[in-house]
């Protein structure tokens, strides 16, 4: 069954398929010109990311990671992660999915700090040809 076909649309509780039992996914791109900006921030449910064009750099808890495509980034419940850098002149694309929420749970992008709160710029750190 064919669910979203748009780069623009996601997947949510408000339009998932009767018995789907994902809470969201979708696909979000930071641009490789430095402009996007990112939040460091956790959930209280488990989330996917997959990257699909791109390099970057990303953080997991205390963990920093480059990040290319065809690499999965499993991130629990409760663990801060961000978007650092995109560090290559490609546009970073990742795919997210997270799954069914715990009892409870929000479902949001939650922030310890009001300074993780506010979106950061994502450098463009790409190496000088």
């Amino acid at each position: 069954m064919l669910i979203r076909t748009t780069s623009g649309q996601r997947l949510t509780a408000e339009n998932r398929p009767p018995g789907c039992p994902t809470h969201s996914a979708g696909r979000f791109r930071l641009r490789a010109d430095g402009s996007s900006r990112f939040d460091r921030h956790h959930h209280d449910f488990d989330e996917f990311w997959f990257v699909m064009a791109g390099t970057g750099t990303i953080s997991v808890g205390e963990s920093v990671l480059q990040v290319q495509p065809g690499d999965i980034i499993y991130t629990p419940a409760d663990t801060d992660h961000d978007v650092l850098a995109v560090t290559s002149v490609q546009d970073l694309e990742v795919f997210w999915l997270s799954w069914s929420l715990p009892q409870g749970a929000s479902g949001q992008h939650l922030h310890r700090t009001l300074a993780d709160a506010a979106k950061h710029l994502v450098p463009a750190q790409t190496a000088a040809l």
